[in-house]
């Protein structure tokens, strides 16, 4: 959002001193659509299933930004300000460049926050996962399978049903930090009811988790009696 105000001032002038249609309406009104649009690809890229989409959505934005800017400049008269706002932008370019190139090869931790999964279905989820996984399954009752699957992947069990405060406060963001520290480092994944992943991707948005490390995982929930 920095980047993209940024953008707004530099192409606009809506600030002074800047460029083009200082203190005029318009340059407010179209400083204002630019942050519109830096907070919408924001918004969207959290919301993109696919990490590396939200990663060339947000790169595009930045690229498109910086060549915003540096076309309004480039047409301006040649002076040192000018200069400067260009290595500005071209080295915000770069930074962003590097990042998202970084990014994109490193790997992380897992943690999964679950419940009302078929017990076939939450027995192949935690198969999957490497030793570093950490996996919180909420349940209203504990079975010997999932007495099991504690034994077996060090699996984390929220006893409690749906709306009891206690089950609720341990899957709230304070909750979370508390039983996973390094929450903010990992890839998380949900799975569950629509409600349930609602009310945990609002703790993880409180703990600043990027959305881009939130997926929700497609599975067959268990049959209610």
């Amino acid at each position: 959002m920095l980047f993209w105000c940024g953008v707004a001032v530099a192409e606009f002038g809506a600030v002074q001193p800047g460029y083009g249609l200082a203190w005029q309406p318009a340059a407010y009104a179209g400083a204002a659509l630019l942050v519109a649009l830096g907070l919408i690809v924001v918004r969207s890229a959290g919301r993109l299933r696919s990490r590396r989409a939200g990663r060339r959505l947000r790169l595009a934005a930045y690229l498109a930004g910086t060549l915003l800017v540096a076309y309004h400049l480039s047409a301006a008269s040649p002076s040192p300000m000018t200069v400067t706002a260009l290595l500005v932008y071209a080295v915000a370019s770069v930074m962003a460049v590097w990042s998202h190139g970084g990014g994109a090869a490193r790997t992380r931790a897992t943690l999964l926050i679950a419940t009302d999964l078929e017990p076939g279905t939450l027995r192949t989820l935690l198969a999957g996962r490497d030793q570093s996984t950490v996996a919180v399954y909420r349940t209203e009752l504990i079975t010997d399978e999932l007495r099991e699957l504690q034994e077996r992947y060090g699996l984390v069990l929220v006893v409690g049903q749906e709306h009891d405060p206690r089950a609720k406060e341990r899957l709230s963001a304070s909750g979370l930090s508390r039983q996973v520290p390094d929450i903010a480092d990992r890839e998380v994944v949900l799975a569950g009811p629509r409600h349930f992943t609602r009310y945990v991707r609002g703790a993880l948005a409180r703990l600043a988790v990027p959305g881009t490390q939130v997926t929700t995982a497609s599975v067959r929930l268990r049959q209610r009696a």
